[in-house]
């Protein structure tokens, strides 16, 4: 089980004060359920026999990233507006409070997707599986990129929404390196090195004009798979309006050819790219500080985020690559 700091864990009794707030009938089982790593999440079984997710968000003292403020509230948003507009398979949000009177943080219930996360499982599939599931992650991807809005930016948090895609992008590295210095993490890189490289590279982020819902978490462990098919897929809270490299599926260290099928696109063009491995560099960013943010009980996350971190800033300090 995952050991976070952000979770936030309730008794029995807590659970079921929530659970008859959202009337969801007599409570016969309470399961943690345990691959998450930020939000803290329950297994509800009724006395009927009816299934629920419940969700519940840190304590809003628990010190979190910039970009994971007011998320539990993007994440229910956005999967309404997934499940009015698109047929992309998410889950149903049957009842959000946020008055913090019956539990002092957000929480949210939610209908239960059948099935196991494909990171679970990938073992037990086929070669032939795991390119099929590859290939509907891409397709729900461009489903999910065709809905739009009129601002880039973090999706619940419109004080640092704009309508130009790389000042934006540019702020969301800046608070990046502005949570590392709160918690003092050792980027093992200059803050200037950083920005003079991404500023050295503005004209290629031009193209991107239309801001579009990006998940930017769709790994193997948000997707759920049965049976051969993908049956839901969850944890909407990171989602952005942005550019849709920013989705995991095109992380220039693993892009799949099944996923980049399914979603209906080739190879990456050279502006493409040049966006994509800035992305990268925001996902490394985020990962070599998670291990102080959530207190982690390694440092694996920090040794992969700031190695990684390296090497691709090797890359752009080299001249025409």
């Amino acid at each position: 089980m995952p050991v976070s700091s952000t979770k936030n864990n309730k008794t029995e009794a807590e659970i079921k004060v929530m659970c008859a707030q959202a009337k969801l009938g007599a409570v016969a089982r309470i399961t943690e359920l345990t691959e998450g790593f930020f939000n803290v999440a329950y297994g509800i079984t009724t006395m009927e026999g009816k299934e629920y997710i419940l969700k519940i968000a840190p304590h809003p003292a628990t010190p979190v990233m910039t970009h994971e403020k007011n998320i539990m509230f993007s994440e229910v948003q956005s999967m309404e507006l997934i499940r009015q507009n698109l047929d992309v398979p998410v889950a149903e949000i049957l009842y959000y409070d946020d008055s913090r009177t019956v539990c002092n943080s957000d929480y949210f219930v939610m209908s239960r997707i059948p099935g196991q996360s494909f990171a679970s499982i990938t073992e037990q599939m086929t070669e032939k599986e795991i390119q099929a599931v590859n290939r509907s992650a891409g397709s729900y991807n461009r489903e999910i990129h065709s809905l739009t809005h009129d601002r880039f930016g973090y999706f619940g948090q419109a004080d640092k929404q704009g309508d130009n895609w790389f000042q934006v992008f540019r702020s969301m590295i800046c608070d990046t390196l502005e949570d590392a210095r709160r918690m003092n993490v050792d980027l093992k890189i200059a803050d200037s090195d950083i920005l003079r490289a991404l500023d050295g590279e503005a004209e290629f982020f031009r193209e991107v004009t239309e801001p579009r819902l990006v998940h930017w978490d769709i790994w193997a462990g948000n997707i759920f798979v049965q049976d051969g098919r993908i049956t839901g897929i969850i944890d909407f809270e990171r989602c952005l309006w942005g550019d849709v490299l920013m989705e995991v599926g095109f992380r220039t260290y693993g892009l799949s050819d099944d996923f980049l099928s399914g979603y209906g696109t080739g190879k990456l063009t050279p502006e493409q790219l040049k966006r994509a491995e800035w992305y990268d560099i925001y996902l490394f960013l985020i990962a070599s500080m998670e291990c102080d943010y959530r207190q982690y009980e390694t440092r694996d996350s920090y040794n992969w985020g700031t190695d990684m971190l390296r090497q691709w800033m090797e890359r752009k300090s080299q001249p025409g690559v």
